[in-house]
């Protein structure tokens, strides 16, 4: 990013749940307090710190790749983290260069995100590998992550952000969050909150994939 140059601010799609974020320079360590919005009352989630079996998991070749922050219109900032299902692989977001991607944060304890996975578990089926649909996991453990996309027979790949190291570079502040990238990898649209499927077509339109959802 250019000196002067601010990252584009985030849509709002729907429902989401704010995130209040604190930064501690221990190894590069983000540490999240969450404050739950959407449809279920929930307490608030422990500090990463609280959780210590929760850092350090997935070894010291994840990460940020690109220092840039996600503007619109520019090349999304790759990064490597471990694969939910099989944490000793581990996945880059350029790995899917050359196919529109959908990159979404989402967690167990958000309702919106429980909400938006099967109309992206549907479209990913329909569109038979013309798009990616990547779900990166905030700060929970693999059981977890894929615990949640499994109680929805979601089999799209999902990625583990364990230390939210990821989360804080892609500035979310809520989620939901995603990300529509298109197949040279530039960022066409983000937004924070729910996506519902009238949203989902439109925002694949702007990646260069069409989506007619067949009827329930």
């Amino acid at each position: 990013m250019t000196e002067g140059e601010s990252p584009e601010p985030m849509r709002r799609y729907g429902g989401y749940a704010v995130l209040g974020i604190v930064v501690v320079a221990v190894a590069v360590l983000a540490v999240w307090l969450f404050a739950f919005g959407g449809d279920d009352e929930q307490e608030p989630a422990p500090l990463a710190l609280d959780r210590p079996e929760l850092l350090g998991t997935v070894g010291l070749d994840v990460g940020v790749i690109d220092d840039h922050a996600p503007v619109v219109g520019k090349l999304a900032p790759d990064f490597a983290l471990a694969n939910a299902r099989d944490p000793e692989r581990i996945v880059r977001l350029s790995d899917f260069r050359g196919t529109p991607v959908v990159l979404n944060w989402y967690a167990s304890w958000c309702g919106p995100c429980k909400r938006e996975i099967p109309d992206f578990q549907k479209a990913y089926e329909a569109l038979d590998g013309e798009v990616v649909f990547l779900g990166v996991n905030l700060q929970e453990d693999a059981a977890q992550a894929a615990g949640l996309l499994d109680v929805f027979v979601a089999k799209y790949p999902a990625l583990l952000d364990t230390e939210g190291e990821i989360a804080v570079h892609y500035r979310i502040q809520g989620m939901p969050t995603t990300f529509f990238i298109d197949a040279d990898g530039i960022v066409r649209s983000m937004g924070a909150g729910l996506i519902v499927e009238e949203v989902l077509v439109e925002e694949l339109a702007r990646i260069g994939v069409t989506y007619e959802p067949a009827d329930p």
